[in-house]
């Protein structure tokens, strides 16, 4: 009887275990393929573009990382003074639905400083893709030595989310000069959220 007992509690156990986001919904999240046309704004999946200073670059040449988180292709982001610069993706999304990605991130040359950092955030908007609000992931300005760094952001889409966007960005930095070659990311995707009820 004991036996019996134990095997109900597993079961409800289990059934009480959902998954409530899909992972792998961003398309080229490793940046391996080329960009599409700005014109068409499919260059990151079907509807996303870069913005500013941001480019696919390849690991182990000019200067860049020796190696990309994975594949070979990673992206930087340039910060030229008062500017915000990155990419973004933008896909279906439901209402009042758990959302979560992730991003790594590699920060060379020394610190950013006090006025400049690159972060991830997220945006929602509606059918009509008027945007509802946004939720801004941690700053990052320090040194990461060579080390690419996982990033995580998660939440609840608000009433009336139809998209969310997803965005790599970086900048500020008023006082200048613009820091080449320092930011970059790579496999930048939705993950799985698993929630007990």
């Amino acid at each position: 009887m004991k036996k019996y007992g134990q095997a109900i509690a597993t079961i409800t156990f289990t059934a009480a275990v959902v998954l409530t986001a899909v992972a792998g919904k961003l398309k080229n999240s490793s940046f391996e393929e080329n960009f599409g046309l700005r014109e068409d704004s499919n260059m990151w999946g079907d509807y996303g573009v870069t913005f500013g200073e941001c480019y696919q670059v390849t690991a182990g040449k000019d200067g860049h990382p020796a190696k990309a988180h994975s594949g070979d292709r990673i992206l930087v982001i340039n910060t030229p003074s008062n500017s915000w610069n990155g990419i973004w993706q933008q896909i279906p999304w439901d209402e009042n639905t758990p959302y979560a990605w992730h991003a790594y991130y590699l920060i060379q040359g020394g610190d950013l400083g006090p006025s400049c950092a690159t972060f991830m955030k997220t945006e929602f908007f509606d059918a009509s893709d008027n945007k509802l609000g946004e939720s801004v992931g941690e700053p990052h300005r320090a040194d990461t030595r060579g080390e690419w760094i996982r990033d995580t952001m998660r939440g609840k889409t608000p009433p009336g989310t139809a998209s969310v966007r997803f965005v790599l960005i970086a900048g500020n930095n008023p006082d200048g000069p613009t820091l080449y070659n320092r930011i970059y990311w790579d496999d930048a995707d939705t993950i799985s959220v698993i929630t007990q009820k």
